[in-house]
């Protein structure tokens, strides 16, 4: 890998971010409709084409991402609940948020493994 792709690969991201903060002072919905996007997921598929990675590999990716996606929703159901039912400030149910998603990550994997829909990446 060349300095040069190291560098986009790690631009797109920097870039995405810095236009969903942009795009937040003006649309909050907006913003939140480009951060849903998976194009990070999409980005990294397609550098791992580019890479020669082998199309069993992409699909485990992609599969995994499916199965990935269900916790990484529970922050954004955690801290507006924090923050709207319980009067929690900002990074009290931010850290709290992320607690929750850890350890639901953890059990997503626990039960990827289980149930082989990682084919044998863990």
């Amino acid at each position: 890998m060349t300095w040069v792709e190291l560098l986009v690969k790690i631009a797109i991201p920097a870039l995405l971010v810095f236009v969903v903060v942009q795009v937040s002072e003006k649309s909050s919905v907006f913003a939140a409709l480009v951060a849903s996007v998976p194009l990070v997921s999409v980005l990294s598929m397609m550098i791992m084409y580019h890479n020669d990675q082998s199309m069993g590999e992409i699909l485990s990716f992609s599969r995994s991402i499916v199965w990935l996606v269900l916790p990484s929703l529970l922050l954004f159901l955690v801290v507006p609940w924090l923050i709207e039912t319980k009067s929690w400030e900002f990074y009290p149910a931010l850290a709290a948020g992320i607690t929750c998603t850890v350890v639901a990550y953890f059990l997503m994997l626990g039960a990827m493994s289980h149930f082989a829909e990682t084919s044998g990446a863990l």
